[in-house]
């Protein structure tokens, strides 16, 4: 009579309090459990090598099993971390899971197969074809990979599609390696009839439904993805032109050149070439991938490039491309990083991948201690990522160009940069701001930098320039997973200075958003121009949601047809189809972002959501269409219309309404960027007024100070933009687009130190300040006085009376030593206003400054002036002074300033940015060489 196995339950508590119960056996992982129980808990390499699955035991007893301590050091396992893929309970437990149960319960379907072929295609590679019983339930897009279960384990591995979507049967290309997991079942145990499962598909890898002319990429036998790609291509009769470039180590990894060969000759665009890294190949081609990519390959950019590889070759594809400038309008990449694994029974490492400055395992492979699949993707230019890789020790060429600190010192096999341990030549870094005595050196409270008097000047490539103070030395700070990626340390610590200071980003600057890391390993790369310069993400969303189109239409529920209405009926409200126009652009943004979302969510495969996200759609349409009026009338119909090709299984129907949806984005992002563009242009211009002149300018990240500096610098001068916002290097750099030599400081002018520090950078600069406009300033809170706290009080004070005390004080003696300048302070008509006698008070303040420094200064050459603008219209502020009114009666007080400002005004209205900045600059010109002392009230006739 067999023994009953134990069983454990395992109380598994999510971030959102649920809690789910699993039955784990004896000798079973808590992950294996999980998942056999539908619940997806975050989970990539299963060998103990990543660190995703990391999670907490709050009680019970377990064996820890087998890791390599980059993914879980001693001290968190002596703390009670686990990693759910290798823990296996000794007891009931309750383990604590780093996601929601919402994420966990997201499951892609296993399918139960057959192994129906096995070809031993070389020494190194094996082909495994499988036929599953519910193949009409199973839709994947050519490029997508599927999670296989290795018979007879209770292990799984990750390969891309060999097959094209609709062919019958499914298969894989497998590199055989000593010591892995299914290499040694394919060696040793499988055969024709076996049973498989396998679960999926996965990954946002894969062909976008585009003309565009195509670059394929393939390492090794990350060549699988690649094939499903052509077969796709193939099958659709495509006459897109391709090019096919195929790199192997040894001539034994070259598979399936006949597969190609016939490819070629079915398919009118396809050309092809293929390389060898072994010098002893007897390849045409000896080398890497990167020597046979030519400028044609790529059309003049209109080509959009698809690799998969191991990371050294993305590495090395997109520094070619960066050294011979080429940008191909969409980059998709697949890559595989080393899950390595101690492994003394095994006591050898995978066979490296060629193609790059580093060797790797490629997709499809597996490493005696397995691998980690890492897929990414850019729109417009590659993204970087190092992968540890294994030193053979034997002097060789793949021993140069494998990392430990040493990385990237070989191209091409060839050494060209010795090792060499340097001292390091500083211990500084930069901050965000300068000036600040506590908040900007702070992290959750804890005080980790303090602020030094001097700045460091750099310039950015559009022309703008910024300054930033340099840190303490960081001798005993700890950078810790700011070099990991799941929990491996890819980059070792090193102490040298940067060659070149980072520019300030402008508008013709790449947009870049960092890689994201999902629960389960899956890494997203974005890379892709500014919003302004392209369209690239739009026509990205698009071909993700063609993809997402082909996994679920026909096979939504009614249900989820509901769900998906719902959010397309909740951005109607907000277009005014009559006129063209939003009722709310913030409402439709945001409504818009749920509906598409929704989209990729109904694929069951997270990696498509993520991909879609890290497009950074919402963000973009968030700033443009921030104050934008018009919209295609056509917008919140479309996605009407698209549930009802979803609904009626109209296939066709709903690809041509996603481009066509796609299209009128485009052109409603267009006409939004146009009108700020005209929006932002002065409408007042005398050429030349201030030619020869340095111009600073305080507060210049927005409001009036903004329109003040645009105008200047329409005018011909020279700029020092001042302002706590990061916005103001964004002004200096498009202003430097335009020809306008502007430095941008970032600064808390309501200290003595801020306001030195953009003095002394102006003169380190320029030599000089011939006119200084000091404009920050503004109410914070709207309220009777009686109802102001004394901290309130003192931060209207800090707001508006100590930048212009500040400022003026750093910049007479200067002028006073020049013997000339002019000061125009910016002062305000609230001075008799109501509810906001703290801000009344600091303005008036600021006349007294005025006042008696002109008295002061007269002798000396040097003019002060103000203006006293009353209430002005202007854009919603990028940084808002405070808190908006919440309250009935906050409001209440707040209307009250509205009508009083309205009212006083002899003209009934609101001034506009303009009409501020034509007095400003009027004042600080040499028109205005006979005026001093005097404060310019510029209110339609409120005088204050």
């Amino acid at each position: 009579m067999s023994a009953t196995a134990t069983t454990h339950k395992v109380a598994l508590s999510f971030e959102d309090g649920v809690t789910r119960f699993v039955n784990c056996k004896e000798g079973q992982s808590i992950a294996d459990a999980s998942y056999r129980s539908r619940i997806n808990i975050p989970v990539d390499c299963s060998d103990g090598a990543c660190g995703t699955c990391k999670a907490f035991c709050e009680s019970g007893e377990y064996d820890g099993g087998s890791y390599i301590e980059d993914a879980l050091s001693d001290d968190e396992s002596e703390q009670g971390y686990l990693l759910a893929c290798q823990a296996k309970p000794r007891s009931d437990m309750v383990v604590q899971i780093a996601t929601t149960s919402a994420v966990a319960k997201t499951s892609a379907a296993t399918h139960k197969g057959t192994v129906t072929a096995l070809d031993r295609l070389s020494s190194s590679t094996v082909a495994l074809t499988i036929e599953i019983q519910d193949r009409d339930k199973l839709a994947y897009l050519p490029g997508q990979y599927v999670n296989i279960a290795v018979p007879g384990t209770d292990d799984t591995r990750s390969y891309s599609f060999s097959s094209g979507p609709d062919d019958e049967a499914l298969t894989f290309l497998i590199k055989i390696t000593p010591g892995g997991v299914m290499s040694e079942y394919l060696d040793s145990r499988a055969k024709v009839g076996d049973d498989i499962e396998l679960t999926g598909p996965h990954g946002s890898f894969f062909l976008r439904e585009s003309d565009a002319p195509l670059l394929l990429l393939a390492g090794g036998t990350g060549l699988a993805p690649i094939l499903a790609i052509l077969r796709t291509l193939d099958a659709a009769e495509s006459t897109r032109p391709m090019h096919l470039l195929y790199g192997a180590t040894t001539d034994d990894d070259v598979v399936e050149l006949d597969t190609v060969r016939a490819l070629a000759d079915s398919i009118d665009g396809l050309t092809w070439d293929y390389c060898v890294a072994d010098e002893n190949t007897s390849c045409p081609n000896q080398g890497y991938v990167t020597a046979l990519i030519e400028e044609s390959h790529l059309h003049d950019g209109d080509a959009a490039v698809y690799l998969c590889g191991p990371p050294p070759m993305v590495e090395a594809v997109r520094g070619f491309f960066s050294e011979q400038d080429y940008e191909p309008s969409g980059f998709y990449y697949e890559k595989f990083a080393l899950a390595a694994k101690p492994d003394d029974e095994a006591g050898e490492k995978a066979d490296p991948e060629p193609q790059a400055v580093e060797r790797e395992d490629g997709p499809g492979t597996e490493s005696s201690a397995g691998g980690t699949r890492v897929s990414a993707e850019t729109e417009d230019g590659p993204v970087s990522e190092t992968v540890v890789a294994i030193p053979s020790g034997d002097g060789s060429a793949e021993d140069m160009l494998t990392l430990g600190g040493r990385e990237g010192r070989a191209i091409n096999g060839r050494e060209v940069l010795h090792v060499a341990d340097l001292e390091p030549l500083y211990g500084t870094g930069r901050p965000e701001s300068v000036g600040s005595e506590n908040a900007a050196w702070r992290i959750n409270g804890q005080m980790v930098f303090s602020a030094l008097d001097q700045g460091e000047v750099t310039e950015s490539s559009a022309g703008g320039t910024s300054i930033r103070t340099d840190l303490d030395p960081d001798d005993g700070l700890i950078v810790g997973a700011g070099r990991n990626i799941l929990a491996q340390e890819l980059l070792p610590v090193s102490e040298l200075e940067p060659l070149t200071a980072p520019a300030a980003p402008g508008p013709e600057t790449p947009a870049v958003t960092d890689d994201t890391v999902s629960d389960d390993g899956y890494v997203i790369g974005e890379e892709h121009p500014s919003i302004d310069k392209s369209d690239a993400i739009f026509d990205a969303r698009r071909a993700l949601e063609l993809g997402a189109l082909e996994l679920t239409v026909g096979r939504l529920s009614n249900a989820q047809i509901a769900g998906y209405r719902l959010l397309a009926e909740s951005t109607v409200p907000y277009v005014d189809v009559e006129n063209e126009r939003f009722t709310d652009a913030h409402g439709y943004t945001e409504t818009n972002a749920a509906f598409h979302d929704y989209l990729f969510t109904l694929t069951r495969n997270e990696h498509l959501l993520r991909a879609y996200q890290a497009l950074g759609v919402k963000g973009a349409m968030e700033e443009t269409l921030r104050n934008a009026v018009w919209c295609h009338p056509s917008c919140a119909q479309d996605h009407l219309d698209i549930v009802d090709a979803f609904e009626s299984g109209e296939k066709d129907v709903a690809r041509q309404l996603i481009s066509d949806h796609a299209e009128r984005s485009k052109e409603t992002m267009r006409r939004a960027m146009r009108d700020t563009r005209e929006s932002r242009r002065p409408r007042f211009v005398t050429p030349g007024r201030f030619a020869g002149q340095v111009v600073l300018v305080t507060g210049a990240g927005q409001g009036i100070g903004e329109r003040a500096a645009r105008r200047i610098g329409a005018e011909d001068g020279t700029l020092v933009l001042a302002d706590r916002a990061d916005t103001v290097h964004d002004l200096a750099s498009e202003l430097g687009q335009d020809g306008c030599d502007a430095l941008s400081v970032t600064a808390d002018l309501e200290t003595w130190e801020g306001a030195q520090a953009v003095v002394d950078a102006a003169i380190e600069r320029y030599g000089r300040i011939d006119v200084a406009i000091h404009t920050v300033g503004g109410t914070i809170w709207a309220k009777p006085f009686e109802h102001y706290p004394p901290e309130q009080i003192q931060a209207e004070i800090n707001r508006s009376l100590w930048p212009t005390m500040w400022c003026c004080r750093a910049v007479v003696p200067h002028m006073i030593e020049r013997g000339g300048g002019t000061i125009v302070n910016v002062s305000s008509v609230a001075t008799r206003g109501l509810n906001r006698l703290p801000y009344a008070a600091a303005k008036g303040g600021v006349n007294a400054i005025t006042a008696a420094l002109a008295l002061e200064m007269a002798p000396h050459g040097v003019r002060v002036v103000a203006t006293a603008p009353g209430g002005t219209d202007a854009p919603p502020r990028k940084t808002p002074r405070g808190p908006a009114p919440e309250s009935e009666q906050e409001q209440d007080w707040y209307r009250t300033i509205v009508d009083q400002t309205t009212e006083s005004s002899l003209l009934k209205r609101y001034g506009t940015l303009d009409e501020q900045a034509s007095a400003i600059t009027f004042l600080a010109s040499e028109e205005a060489s006979y005026i001093t002392g005097t404060v310019l009230p510029v209110a339609g006739g409120d005088l204050g």
